[in-house]
Formats: structure tokens, sequence, C-alpha cells
């Protein structure tokens, strides 16, 4: 015999919702499948949920084309070349003795390595690009000598350009969290309607058996699952 499982996407949870309200609404008969206080409270739920989960992929789309946009991609870009540029003519000064290997740790660089900052990331090109900021405006001012050809002022720049971007942006992340938040905790609700929805759809067939009553329940929304030796069969 086949088991039913409750859904486990939020598609999945809304499309059994309304499969039920909505063969409720067209049947051309009366039938207390589902009794008027549970229809009620699984529409209105399913309203509810649907508008959370509208709002959250709606916020989650906008947040991904706009890190995905050309202006994004072309500041974050010209941030990260200008601050690998920066850290790559310092390497090579320490590497000609010009610079104490010790005066990476103004970059927080570990002393003994000559690679760049991990920058996969927009967040790691972030911190990257304040280390350095920070890091050559302390070294210089104990008298270390500036760096040119990028000077720091001009990985400032481009740093600062990027940086409104990533605020915006992140700006919009914080509301599409918010929004799975309020999709998160309205899951449970909406299961517990589902259940009691499809509890009360097979308690109203139950005089049905096998197939009959599966296929029937199945256009009211519920979802059998066969196992193993079932699908064989």
């Amino acid at each position: 015999m086949p088991y039913r499982r409750l859904p486990n996407t939020d598609k999945a949870r809304i499309r059994s919702l309304e499969t039920a309200i909505n063969k409720m609404r067209n049947s051309d008969y009366y039938a207390p499948v589902m009794s008027p206080e549970l229809f009620n409270r699984a529409d209105k739920k399913l309203a509810q949920f649907k508008e959370a989960v509208e709002r959250y992929v709606n916020s989650l789309e906008t947040q991904v084309n706009y890190s995905k946009s050309e202006a994004y991609q072309d500041r974050l870009k010209n941030a990260k070349m200008y601050v690998s540029h920066f850290l790559t003519v310092f390497n090579m000064c320490v590497k000609r003795g010009e610079m104490k290997a010790s005066d990476r740790k103004f970059y927080s660089i570990p002393e003994n390595s000559g690679e760049l900052p991990d920058m996969s990331s927009d967040i790691a090109v972030i911190r990257c690009c304040e280390n350095t900021i920070n890091g050559e405006k302390a070294r210089t001012a104990k008298g270390g000598v500036p760096i040119y050809n990028p000077t720091i002022a001009k990985v400032a720049v481009h740093y600062d350009l990027f940086k409104e971007l990533y605020d915006k942006q992140s700006k919009m992340r914080q509301l599409t969290d918010e929004a799975l938040l309020v999709v998160s905790l309205m899951r449970p609700q909406v299961d517990e309607v589902i259940l009691d929805v499809w509890n009360s759809i097979e308690n109203y067939f139950q005089d049905l058996t096998g197939e009959k009553k599966i296929k029937v329940c199945r256009e009211y929304g519920l979802i059998y699952y066969y196992r193993t030796s079932e699908k064989a069969d």
C-alpha cells in the first residue's frame, strides 16, 4: 500500500493546498470533505503563505540580478584589480629589499607569505581593501615610503565606488534573509494545515479502498509514494 508524505518544498505545499481548495470550490455538489472552519483556515493560510513566498522569491531575484549587473561587476573587478596590483608592487619591494617582510603585518598578511590575500568573494575583497588602505596609512605614518603605481589613494577610490554598491546589495540581502525567515516560520503552520486537510479528505473517503481511494484523494492534492517493491509489482 503506498504511503503519503507531506510536501517538502514551498511550491509543493502551495500546490497541495490549492488543489484541495479549488476542488472544493469547483464541486458541483456539496460534499463535507472539509468542514467550513477547516476550509476557511486552509484558504487563509494558503493566501498568507503564497504572499510570503512570493515576497521572498522577488527579493532574492532582485538581489541576485543586482549582484550580476554590469555596474556591480565592473566596480568589483576594479577594486580587486587595484588592491591586487598594490600588494603585488609591495611584495616586489620586499623581494628587492626595499621594504621589510615584517611590513606585511600592516596589511594583515603573514610576514613570510608572498601570496596575495584571499579575494574569492565580495566580502573578501572588501576586507582586503580595508586592510590594505588602513595598513598603508599606518606604515607611512611610521615613516615608511609610500607605494606608487598605484597609489593607495587610487585603491581607496575604487574601494569606495565598490563599497557603495556592496552596501546596497547588503541591504537587499538583509531584506531577502528577513523574507526567508518569515517563510521558514510559516512552514510548520502550513504543514499542520495540510495534515489536517489530508486527514479530513481521507476520512471522508474512508469507505473507498485501494487504488480507487488513492485516485480520488490525489484529486484533492494528497501525495502518495509507492515503495520499491510496490513499484515493481
